[in-house]
């Protein structure tokens, strides 16, 4: 199962989907649209779960899809 997590970049300043330990290279400003994003990937490649992250990048929320 291919595991999406969505953070906020070292400086806090945008957010970021990782898969696994890779980063993709598209950042995004709000995190409501890193999580559509990563929402779409998991979809497209179920079964896939999504970790939700805050800014102290603890995992708040977490998705099967």
């Amino acid at each position: 199962m291919q595991c999406y997590r969505v953070a906020p970049d070292k400086e806090a300043s945008r957010w970021m989907i990782t898969i696994g330990n890779q980063d993709l290279e598209e950042l995004f400003i709000y995190k409501d649209e890193a999580i559509a994003e990563a929402i779409l990937l998991a979809k497209a490649n179920s079964p896939s779960k999504i970790e939700i992250c805050d800014e102290a990048h603890e995992v708040v929320d977490k998705r099967k899809y």
